[in-house]
């Protein structure tokens, strides 16, 4: 069952995330993920796209039932997977929006500022990178990601000390560009990509290359196979009974 779906709307693709209620992150639907993006970038007919989800959650991030126990080989796959796709999403050459329909937390959010526009749905719902909070350090990718589209002072509350906003507080931080009512966030979302479109695709894409030119640098490399220092360790002990410990106070 394929966890990705895709709609095409005039020159708008829009890619939902289909894997309700949470959306939750694995190897395959990252590496769906990056497969399609890929052939979307090399599709005339497509002029931008929107990443939007199914569900009351855009994305909880990775499965914290299922991540923690995962073996070496598992753990390399998921780190690769990772890199992967938000190396590709961040290098898109087109103009993409997201649609942030609910929760996005720690890769979720991470998803969400590979975007070139953010919108939200004027919902409770919780933005934040809780990767500190499970003890998950962050491969090269999300982390770059993170660091080049948020303020200082936003990247010191949300990747270091992993606190969780609301709709209002990550607006008024610039994590989200605009709010509208949940009925107007897919129609919204695809009319903005419909008019970032409309900029000159050549130029848009050599801008937005050089403009992320020292993360995209980065994130290369670890796709590589030559930056990344998860590939040799990354979950441990420590992963899993903090992961325990969250799982325990949600249930």
């Amino acid at each position: 069952m394929k966890a990705l779906r895709l709609e095409q709307q005039d020159d708008v693709a829009v890619v939902t995330l289909a894997r309700p209620p949470m959306n939750a992150m694995n190897a395959e639907l990252l590496e769906e993920m990056s497969a399609l993006f890929e052939r979307l970038a090399a599709e005339p007919a497509v002029r931008a796209a929107v990443v939007a989800a199914d569900g009351p959650a855009f994305s909880a991030g990775l499965d914290l039932k299922t991540v923690p126990q995962l073996d070496r080989a598992g753990q390399r796959r998921l780190i690769t997977a990772l890199n992967d796709a938000f190396g590709t999403l961040y290098a898109w050459p087109k103009p993409l929006v997201a649609a942030v329909n609910g929760h996005a937390i720690a890769g979720g959010l991470v998803l969400a500022l590979c975007a070139d526009r953010r919108i939200a749905a004027d919902v409770p719902l919780q933005a934040g990178l809780a990767e500190v909070r499970v003890a998950v350090t962050y491969p090269v990718a999300a982390l770059e990601v993170a660091r080049a589209e948020l303020t200082p002072a936003a990247a010191r509350r949300l990747i270091l000390l992993g606190e969780t906003l609301d709709v209002r507080q990550a607006l008024s931080l610039g994590v989200f560009d605009a709010c509208v009512p949940p009925s107007e966030l897919l129609r919204e979302a695809v009319l903005q990509a419909r008019r970032d479109a409309g900029l000159p695709p050549l130029a848009f894409a050599a801008i937005k290359r050089d403009l992320r030119a020292p993360q995209l640098a980065r994130i290369a490399s670890a796709r590589a196979g030559e930056g990344e220092p998860r590939l040799q360790e990354w979950l441990g002990e420590e992963t899993r009974r903090a992961a325990s410990a969250v799982l325990r106070r949600a249930g």
